[in-house]
């Protein structure tokens, strides 16, 4: 077979080579080769209820924390466990896990494809609080793809025995109490588990069977637990959302 005539490349032809090479070229150079210890890492607490949930998740095994949308719950949650993972090397992994009960009426069905394809959709509380952190690009797709984060539905963490990893559950209010000693029992040894949630954003048909409140109670005095719990005037979004929320209730 004769070389190619590159004078025949039509411009798609062109566009498709250049594509490629630029694609091999970042996965040797760019985010394929991101490592968690080259990323800088600052957090920085908004209040003092911030400041007592990153102490939580530095200091105790167990930290549930709930309050209404905007109070920053999830994206110091991360923070505070990324930045633990790079100075404490026993924590290899960022497992997070996400209760996938959907609003009343907006059920989506059936969806095809891998797992994250299955996933993406639901985790994007997640996946947007990690761009932010991270940078946005693919830097945040190259800690999955490399297994540093993991994001799992819960069913898949059964009969598992979880070690050196920080898992955090979100949309906690959406899981019942067997649930909760399901994903609670799977802590193994250099573990965390960050448990976040609003019990005003119960989506089970029966609100009773929520987890979040009780659990709490449980748990608010024990040394090995830390619990934190948000108002909305520790919204650190939008300042109308406690308005709003005021007047929503």
């Amino acid at each position: 077979m004769g070389k190619r005539n590159l004078k025949n490349l039509s411009p798609q032809d062109l566009e498709d080579v250049s594509t490629y090479v630029e694609e091999i070229s970042e996965r040797r150079n760019g985010s394929y080769g991101i490592k968690l210890h080259d990323i800088q890492i600052k957090i920085k607490c908004l209040n003092e209820k911030q400041k007592d949930l990153k102490k939580a998740i530095e200091e105790k095994d167990v930290v549930i924390s709930t309050g209404p949308a905007g109070t920053g719950k999830t994206y110091l949650s991360l923070i505070t466990a990324l930045h633990l993972m790079k100075t404490q090397p026993v924590y290899s992994r960022l497992i997070l896990i996400k209760s996938l009960q959907t609003i009343k009426g907006e059920e989506v069905g059936y969806l095809p494809g891998s797992l994250w394809e299955k996933m993406e959709p639901y985790v994007y509380s997640f996946t947007g609080n990690l761009d932010k952190i991270l940078g946005y690009g693919l830097t945040t797709k190259a800690l999955i793809d490399k297994g540093v984060i993991q994001i799992l539905p819960i069913a898949y963490i059964r009969g598992v025995t979880i070690d050196n990893a920080i898992v955090i559950i979100d949309e906690a209010q959406n899981i019942d109490m067997h649930t909760f000693k399901t994903i609670i029992t799977r802590i193994g040894h250099n573990c965390k588990m960050i448990f976040l949630g609003d019990i005003e954003q119960i989506d089970r048909k029966l609100k009773s069977e929520s987890c979040l409140s009780k659990v709490c109670e449980l748990f608010k005095d024990q040394e090995f637990t830390g619990s934190v719990t948000f108002t909305a005037e520790e919204s650190v979004r939008n300042p109308i959302i406690p308005k709003l929320l005021e007047i929503l209730k």
